[in-house]
């Protein structure tokens, strides 16, 4: 200031102050250098040195460590003279201030039991290595857009990225730009929807997973936006493996933090060849790829998750193909996990005036029902039926569930599109549905061809039921029963021939109906109430019986529409046959 008031007119004052700056530093510099002055870093050179520990180097005496604090502690409780600062979050031996209140993440001067009772002064104390962690999760707290307790509780997995055998520094590179690149952090429609098209169509292949990489990296990301959190990395220093941090969404509960996570760590080793590794933990578990031989580890999941996927670690192969243990079959991790979510969105996701919510709350809820069967796909379905007030859903929609959905989670069955035929193995959970639905066929149809209600489909189920819970269990067991279930289906029947009953019969014989009936009720007696429900009659009335009539329904349904499409494409051929004819005797 007086330089410029002696030098006045000077508008750019930088470089003069420069110069001041120099000639003040080279006047002070003798003097400064006859001591040594601290820079301010030597508590973090020390923390650094205790807490960071490299091959070769002696580990620290932690009994040094526990009697500085402890002297601290003793101090601090001085009065007057000699009375040491402690720090009120950490009892740590490192520098301590008074904590000024611009440097509280979020609420002022929280309380502590560090301070003096009855004294006068209620400013927390903070060690320098503390207030260092605040001012780096200010920062944090600062690329994000939570603020205060929704920050602190926020549930942030962490995916790690460890490359396989076959890597190189080349694609070393590729991995890198590709790790920085990715930045879709919801499993969203859009992901969903690349697997299943508008015409209700799933394809699950390999190479669909392969170029879902798409919806997940953007090769000019916007850092600003980027929800992500990464390392920077050195471009030209290949790494043994990378992590990223993967922020958590609308609902913080553990459930939806594990969502995307876990399907990405299931699909980039289709679409990076890396292994993966998906924990709650900043801290990787493994230096590199080398320390576990799976490709894929799944690091303490919630429960939902453990069920659908059905074990932690999981080999390359698992991961499209399922595997057998212990004379089990499992289906593919991958495949469950995808269909589950297209499911979940499908019935539990809401619209509200806060806009699309996935409701991933939901889930854990899905997970146990698809662990007790697989047959909950078609609850599922009736569920969304339901939810949509409609009397049932169009046959491209129960193709998608019955076709493409169910065989993800029940590893025992496959649909071949070809033959267009069911395959199944005597493990498979469709067995019993399956087989009821064709053995009531055999005598009894709705009395509608197109879009008949489920009542009028179910009838013979509803019936054969209430007749078990109503038969008296002293009187009525084994062939007893399945002759009272007969009669009583028999009487609908009746009824059926009569018109006096909605239905439709199929047999004009009635000793080959009366034998068709008594197989469809042996079945059920036997085969369905006595040897898979035990007996029970509470399961029976409960939501066993309900899994098997959602079951049930949508199977007809589907066989309706064979039987349609295949008689519709005989009338069209019958015309043609009929018009060349016709056209052959009149030349």
């Amino acid at each position: 200031a007086k330089y410029l008031e002696k030098h006045s007119g000077i508008e750019n004052v930088r470089e003069t102050c420069q110069q001041v700056i120099e000639y003040i530093n080279s006047l002070i510099s003798p003097i400064i250098s006859q001591y040594k002055l601290p820079d301010g870093w030597n508590d973090l050179r020390l923390w650094v040195k205790q807490v960071v520990m490299l091959p070769g180097n002696q580990t620290t005496q932690t009994a040094n460590n526990f009697l500085n604090e402890l002297a601290n502690y003793n101090a601090a409780k001085k009065s007057g003279r000699g009375k040491q600062l402690i720090c009120s979050i950490s009892h740590s031996a490192y520098t301590v201030t008074e904590q000024m209140e611009s440097a509280v993440l979020f609420t002022p001067q929280v309380y502590t039991n560090k301070q003096m009772l009855n004294g006068s002064n209620a400013k927390r104390n903070i060690s320098s290595i503390a207030g260092l962690e605040m001012m780096l999760r200010q920062i944090l707290m600062n690329q994000t857009q939570a603020v205060g307790k929704r920050f602190e509780d926020g549930k942030y997995r962490y995916l790690y990225f460890y490359p396989t055998y076959y890597f190189t520094p080349e694609t070393n590179r590729f991995l890198q730009k590709a790790y920085t690149g990715i930045a879709q952090t919801r499993f969203d429609t859009s992901i969903r929807n690349h697997f299943i098209s508008k015409e209700l169509q799933a394809n699950f292949d390999k190479d669909k997973y392969q170029n879902v990489d798409a919806f997940l990296i953007d090769e000019n990301i916007d850092l600003q936006k980027d929800r992500t959190f990464k390392l920077s990395y050195p471009d030209d220093q290949p790494l043994t493996f990378y992590f990223m941090a993967m922020p958590p969404g609308r609902d913080s509960s553990d459930t939806e933090s594990w969502v995307m996570p876990t399907w990405l760590a299931f699909a980039f080793p289709m679409i990076l060849d890396v292994k993966t590794v998906v924990s709650e933990s900043p801290i990787p578990p493994f230096n590199d790829g080398a320390e576990f031989e799976e490709s894929v580890f799944i690091d303490s999941a919630p429960h939902a998750f453990r069920t659908l996927v059905g074990r932690d670690r999981f080999r390359l192969d698992y991961i499209l193909q399922g595997w057998n243990e212990n004379n089990k079959s499992y289906p593919a991790p991958l495949n469950v996990l995808t269909a589950a979510y297209a499911i979940h969105l499908d019935v539990n996701a809401k619209s509200g005036k806060s806009g699309y919510d996935a409701n991933w709350g939901r889930f854990t809820e899905l997970a146990k029902d698809f662990e007790t069967t697989p047959l909950h796909v078609f609850s599922y379905l009736n569920r969304w039926v339901r939810s949509q007030g409609i009397e049932t859903a169009r046959l491209e929609k129960i193709k998608l569930y019955a076709y493409h959905f169910y065989p993800c989670f029940d590893p025992y069955v496959e649909y071949d599109f070809e033959s267009k035929e069911w395959k199944l193995m005597k493990e498979s959970h469709l067995n019993h549905p399956k087989k009821i639905t064709d053995l009531y066929r055999k005598f009894y149809r709705a009395n509608k061809r197109y879009n008949p209600k489920s009542n009028a489909v179910l009838k013979p189920i509803d019936i054969a039921a209430e007749t078990i819970l109503k038969a008296e269990t002293s009187v009525f067991n084994g062939e007893t029963l399945v002759a009272a279930v007969a009669a009583e289906v028999f009487k609908l029947m009746d009824r059926v021939h009569a018109n006096t009953a909605d239905g439709r019969w199929i047999m004009s014989k009635r000793e080959e109906e009366r034998q068709a009936i008594l197989d469809f009720a042996r079945y059920f007696v036997i085969e369905v109430f006595e040897k898979s429900f035990a007996g029970d009659r509470a399961r029976l009335a409960g939501r066993q019986l309900n899994l098997i009539k959602d079951t049930c329904e949508f199977l007809y349904r589907l066989e309706d529409d064979r039987e349609n499409e295949h008689r519709d494409r005989n009338q069209g051929d019958s015309i043609t046959k009929n018009t060349t004819k016709n056209d052959d005797e009149e030349h």
